[in-house]
């Protein structure tokens, strides 16, 4: 199955993939919710990846090309879209993770949103969370600080929950890391 999003391509060799936001049952309840963009079942690692696609070019903002606009304030906002970026990424974390535990707990409402997908996890399945970014400057030192504060955010959950592996990266080092991205 094949999906692409945000100019980055996931290849998968199966079907056993789910999205939320096909899912009714996440539709009903996503007011305050926000989900990760694709969920696959390697089955024969029993992992379950749970991906988000994001485009966010090259980092230039157009601001910069505005002579009145102070440098200071150029950082203030960069910064304001680093915060940003890092809680979007937390938040789609773990309200992704919460639906997938509320399923393995067995919990009345998971059933509207385990009957979207087309495989089962259980306690035993590992889980990677992977944000994928096309980055299309050459410096990737941003994408790295981005990976920490989100790493920092995010590493209570993952202890909680015994998630061993969640990572911003780049579209780049995702290819790299991984056959079934383009």
């Amino acid at each position: 199955m094949t999906i692409t999003e945000s100019s980055i391509t996931l290849n998968f060799p199966d079907n056993n993939v789910f999205r939320f936001q096909d899912c009714q049952g996440y539709r009903d309840i996503q007011h305050n919710f926000k989900e990760m963009d694709v969920c696959w079942y390697e089955q024969a690692t029993n992992t379950l990846y749970i991906i988000e696609l994001k485009d966010w070019g090259n980092g230039i903002l157009n601001e910069e090309s505005d002579p009145n606009i102070s440098a200071e304030k150029i950082v203030e906002i960069k910064e304001g879209i680093s915060a940003y970026r890092v809680n979007e990424l937390w938040k789609k974390s773990v309200d992704s993770v919460s639906m997938f535990m509320s399923i393995l707990l067995k919990k009345p409402y998971s059933q509207n949103i385990q009957s979207c997908s087309s495989f089962i996890i259980t306690h035993a399945t590992k889980v990677r969370l992977l944000s994928i970014i096309n980055w299309t400057s050459p410096d990737v030192t941003y994408i790295a600080s981005i990976n920490s504060a989100y790493k920092s955010r995010f590493k209570s959950y993952a202890k909680l929950y015994d998630i061993k592996s969640f990572i911003v990266m780049t579209k780049t080092q995702a290819i790299t890391n991984f056959d079934w991205i383009s």
